[in-house]
């Protein structure tokens, strides 16, 4: 299960991440990572090099995490900031994320390697050596900072998405509070509505009643039920119940019956609003969350 969800990530083609934030915690926490691992498992073999400089090996080894932290936030701040890759139509805004982040860790462990050849003195080591002790280790230690990114990666994605998600709802209420106009196609008739106060709407022969909290009897407009309820069809909360009615979900108190007919009660109307058979496991099933 593990496996197919992290195939399916790779398949997928991902926003590049424009966050400051994001890439400072990404850099930060690669960056301690990477020094507890080399002082773990020492990828760069310090220990058998010789330091040009008077100074500790174990403050060589934390440079490596330093030098790690400042090379991830600086391309951060030259793609995005300096270059913009990801404003306006380049191809990279919708190119595979984690390709970006290969490549950020690729470079940073590049100039690491630099910084160990500036720092230390490895005089001629065998390259079999390098071959098979080395550079494997560096791949074993390259993958949990891969996951770490992942992680981070994912961490970011799905809070934004709570965020966007909370934005849209912030949005239809500010849609809902809003006044609209529903004008009568048989005749020259307009009212205005505020959707989000809308109790239920009744069909009456030629006219539908709309009923809302604060007015003192209905509103009538000569049309048919279906077409007032395609023109509100974006309110989700307004559903309907019965071949005569649709009711505002968000205003029903309670509700009783049974199986074959159930009866609505409103916070402020007068009148219980029925719901036909064919209607109550879905009105149920709204009422329950």
């Amino acid at each position: 299960m593990t496996l197919s969800k992290l195939i399916y990530y790779f398949q997928q083609k991902h926003q590049l991440i424009d966050n400051q934030k994001y890439y400072l915690k990404l850099s930060v926490i690669v960056g301690v990572v990477f020094t507890i691992f080399v002082y773990i498992f020492d990828p760069y073999d310090n220990y058998l090099a010789i330091p040009k400089f008077e100074i500790p090996i174990k403050i060589i080894q934390l440079g490596y995490g330093i030098n790690t932290t400042i090379v991830i936030y600086t391309l951060y701040w030259l793609l995005f900031r300096k270059l913009q890759f990801s404003h306006g139509k380049r191809i990279w805004k919708t190119y595979h994320h984690w390709l970006l982040l290969v490549a950020i860790l690729s470079i940073a462990g590049f100039i690491g390697t630099l910084y160990h050849r500036f720092m230390m003195d490895v005089g001629e080591v065998d390259s079999a050596y390098y071959m098979f002790v080395t550079i494997p280790r560096s791949i074993i230690i390259a993958i949990p900072l891969f996951i770490i990114t992942i992680l981070l990666d994912r961490l970011y994605a799905s809070q934004k998405t709570v965020t966007n998600a909370t934005n849209v709802c912030d949005e239809e209420k500010i849609v809902a509070a809003k006044t609209i106009i529903l004008k009568s196609p048989a005749v020259n008739q307009c009212i205005e509505v505020t959707p989000s106060k809308i109790e239920y709407i009744m069909a009456s022969g030629n006219y539908v009643e709309i009923y809302s909290t604060g007015d003192k009897k209905a509103q009538l407009l000569r049309a048919p039920l279906r077409f007032v309820s395609e023109r509100l069809a974006s309110y989700s909360f307004l559903v309907k119940c019965h071949r005569q009615y649709y009711v505002n979900i968000e205003k029903v108190q309670f509700h009783k019956g049974n199986s074959q007919r159930i009866l609505l009660t409103l916070a402020t109307a007068k009148n219980e609003i029925p719901v036909s058979k064919s209607f109550i496991k879905s009105i149920l099933s709204l009422l329950k969350k």
